[in-house]
């Protein structure tokens, strides 16, 4: 799946470890009774996210109060998709990290009864660092959960922000699957790279923040946020203009063998046009794509983006990627290497939709800017 780099390495070792996973736990299922009532209820109530967004503009009523939501509810993620809520989650799975210190920023911690945890604690983000290691960790660190381990926590939401997680896995399974185990999911829309158009801002990031801010009727706090991180943004793109950063290209390369570099449909793509740089590969409207070393020395580009901890099979630190970067004869004559032209921004910060994407974009800009002042 080339809308992330970390999960794309690890289908041999998923498929190992959830082949020899155990198989404890009860099937999750609802009683059928229960479900076939709460589907009449659903078909009978729901209301679009889109539309309490609508009802409730900037989060509250016409009181004053802040905006609540009208159960069962209809919410929009990934490519589209709908699904009706009877009741705000109880207990989620976090299918990734990334997704978690979203939900986390939200204050639903108490919500989260499981952790698919893919970072080493020094990769934490600082404002849900102290929650996010308080968490249940359901997995071995480097690969998905088993279905039997989900199960057994009796889950009523799984959510990611990897279509690996829910669409294409060999393992768990789909959307489709969760549901009939009675389980809903929620794959998010700045991890979902379906779309045909390149990504160039945070607009996908905010959507989902709000439409988690409806699915748990927490909408005040997802408006507070999202003003919070659109204020940093304002800030971080004025530095860019203050500091007359003229139009630059940026590659991005994790120290793999054969280049992965981010395209257009994903986040990556949206930091460096968000700093007012091109991606060299941006063009390709996939989330990463496969590409050839010719084709990076074709493209020449004046910056390397050395994107650290992207996972297994990867170069985790930047000293690490540099060296095969100029180890590397046939990239000798590329500008960015000959400038030693380098910003390093871990994975963890903008490989995929997370709050901590603007951290992302600031050093971004203050790579560029440090650059031009050398």
């Amino acid at each position: 799946n080339g809308s992330m780099m970390r999960h794309a390495v690890m289908a041999v070792a998923l498929a190992a470890a959830l082949a020899t996973a155990g198989c404890g736990g009860h099937d999750g299922s609802h009683d059928a009774e229960d479900a076939a009532a709460g589907a009449a209820t659903t078909a009978a109530h729901s209301m679009a996210a889109s539309e309490m967004a609508a009802m409730s503009d900037g989060a509250s009523d016409t009181t004053g109060a802040p905006a609540r939501t009208t159960y069962p509810v209809e919410i929009e993620d990934c490519d589209g998709r709908m699904t009706t809520y009877a009741k705000a989650p109880e207990r989620v799975i976090t299918l990734d990290p990334s997704v978690a210190e979203s939900l986390l920023l939200l204050g639903l911690k108490d919500r989260i009864v499981g952790l698919t945890e893919f970072q080493k604690p020094a990769d934490h983000w600082a404002p849900t660092k102290a929650d996010l290691e308080r968490l249940h960790v359901v997995n071995d660190g480097t690969n998905y959960p088993s279905k039997e381990s989900i199960v057994a926590l009796a889950p009523d939401l799984v959510i990611s922000v990897y279509p690996s997680a829910l669409l294409d896995n060999e393992t768990l399974p789909d959307r489709d699957g969760w549901k009939a185990l009675g389980v809903d999911s929620f794959l998010t829309r700045s991890g979902c790279d379906v779309g045909k158009a390149e990504r160039t801002d945070l607009s996908d990031l905010y959507a989902d923040l709000r439409s988690l801010g409806v699915l748990f009727d927490v909408q005040d706090r997802a408006e507070a946020e999202i003003a919070k991180l659109e204020a940093r943004v304002e800030a971080i793109q004025a530095k860019a203009t203050a500091a007359g950063l003229e139009p630059q290209t940026v590659w991005t390369y994790s120290g793999e063998d054969d280049p992965f570099p981010a395209a257009g449909t994903g986040t990556a793509n949206a930091i460096i046009r968000m700093a007012g740089a091109t991606n060299a590969f941006g063009d390709t409207l996939e989330g990463f794509a496969e590409v050839s070393w010719e084709e990076v020395v074709k493209r020449d580009p004046d910056v390397v983006w050395l994107m650290t901890s992207a996972g297994t099979g990867y170069v985790e630190e930047a000293k690490g990627i540099v060296e095969k970067l100029e180890g590397d004869s046939r990239l000798a004559g590329v500008t960015a290497i000959k400038r030693k032209a380098y910003v390093v921004i871990s994975y963890n910060e903008s490989g995929m939709g997370t709050p901590r994407n603007v951290d992302g974009l600031e050093r971004m800009v203050d790579g560029l800017i440090a650059l031009k002042q050398a």
